[in-house]
């Protein structure tokens, strides 16, 4: 059974956040853009990989009923103020 466990990994200048995911037994290193972040200190590359397996686990942020919200979806909402859903139009509430 895999653990979601994370790790910092001594490389050239600078320490790499690893982190594993509960379905994977591969370890991931923390990106921005594809490209792996190099970090000062154990202690930073560690924090930084938990941060990133929390966003990789639970996402940004909960959404209503199980959604989750796209940026062609969001610019949709902004063009014509409403989204459809099965065929019915509800408006979008903004605040």
């Amino acid at each position: 059974m895999n653990e979601a466990r994370v790790r910092a990994v001594p490389v050239f200048n600078g320490w790499e956040g690893h982190f594993r995911k509960l379905h994977k037994a591969d370890w991931f290193p923390v990106e921005v853009n594809g490209i792996a972040q190099l970090f000062e200190t154990e202690e930073k590359a560690k924090i930084a990989a938990y941060e990133a397996m929390t966003r990789h686990h639970f996402g940004d942020g909960i959404l209503s009923e199980g959604e989750r919200t796209s940026a062609a979806r969001s610019k949709a909402e902004e063009l014509f103020g409403a989204i459809f859903r099965r065929g019915r139009k509800i408006e979008v509430v903004r605040r």
